[in-house]
């Protein structure tokens, strides 16, 4: 399919992004292993230095907090403000994780196993924004095109 026919992404209808999201999810995250990785952390089997992209970058600094200056950057690292809390952690497929670690999602690599630590909780993970921007951007899913409509002119001796 034709990329550029695909509807923009905030166009799309939230049922549509809900269901390719969901068959992102069921294909992609596997486990959640919260509990454990909690385990690991106070048992000191693994340490807070192991994750990758804990701490917001500057550029996710100024969309998040809405601040364009050095300083006021700086403000938000010095305040602690700058590091993503995790409430949970998934494992999931090895594609996903790339995906996640592209959008700088905290991802914590051991050498027990990589989780991606997930960023908010009490809803499911399809309702993610960032799950669903996922899904869009990698789905071919027909109801995300726009459909091409054939015109039938009708004359009047047809009738």
């Amino acid at each position: 399919m034709n990329q550029e026919n695909k509807i923009p992404f905030n166009k799309v209808d939230q049922s549509i992004l809900q269901d390719i999201a969901r068959t992102l999810v069921s294909n992609n995250v596997y486990y959640c292993q919260s509990s454990l990785v909690s385990e690991l952390f106070e048992k000191e089997i693994i340490h807070i230095e192991d994750y990758e992209n804990f701490y917001l970058s500057d550029e996710k600094i100024k969309e998040y907090h809405n601040v364009k200056t050095k300083k006021e950057i700086q403000e938000i690292k010095d305040n602690g403000e700058d590091i993503q809390e995790v409430f949970e952690h998934w494992l999931v497929s090895n594609w996903l994780l790339e995906k996640l670690k592209d959008q700088e999602e905290p991802i914590l690599e051991t050498d027990l196993e990589t989780w991606w630590g997930r960023t908010c909780t009490g809803q499911s993970i399809y309702l993610d924004n960032n799950i669903q921007e996922l899904a869009y951007e990698y789905s071919y899913d027909e109801r995300l095109f726009k459909k091409k409509v054939a015109w039938i002119l009708i004359s009047k001796d047809i009738i």
